[in-house]
């Protein structure tokens, strides 16, 4: 599917982009944020604990970015695409691929942290480990309203031709 049609479907819809934009918005305003807060870090605490929030964020909109595109798949052009399923399967290695690297950026975080600062580190790690975790939740449970729907999309597309 090109992407300019996919644009064109998301101009046609307004509410998409009432909703997407701000969205948007607030999330490139916060990435922003957080590399300027590591910028300005004056200690490996702080640097790292702004380093795991950029990545929280940046994972968050990966994983939503999905979520949207299986949703526009399947409800905004209401045919069938094996993008749908294909982005089903990328997301599943993209969780696994997330928790490996934040494994290997908290071993390598805990030996940079000053030992003033080593009660903070469970907060930090549960930041790392939890942060996308809300919409890999949502994107679990509602994948396979997705499928379904994309399957029936299937169904009907065989059915007329």
């Amino acid at each position: 599917m090109k992407a300019t049609r996919i644009l064109r479907d998301i101009v046609k819809n307004p509410v998409m982009i009432f909703f997407l934009l701000p969205l948007a918005v607030l999330m490139a305003f916060m990435i922003v944020g957080d590399i300027r807060n590591m910028q300005q870090a004056t200690s490996n605490y702080e640097y790292y604990s702004n380093f795991i929030y950029l990545i929280d964020n940046i994972a968050k909109v990966y994983f939503f970015c999905i979520f949207m595109l299986m949703v526009t798949f399947t409800y905004v052009n209401k045919q069938y695409s094996k993008w749908c399923i294909r982005l089903f399967y990328i997301l599943g290695v993209s969780t696994l691929i997330y928790y490996v690297i934040a494994n290997q950026f908290y071993r390598h975080m805990f030996g940079f942290i000053e030992p003033e600062f080593m009660d903070k580190v469970p907060s930090m790690t549960t930041t790392l480990y939890t942060g996308p975790l809300y919409w890999m939740i949502i994107a679990y449970f509602f994948i396979p309203k997705i499928l379904k729907d994309a399957q029936k999309l299937k169904e009907e597309q065989e059915l007329t031709i």
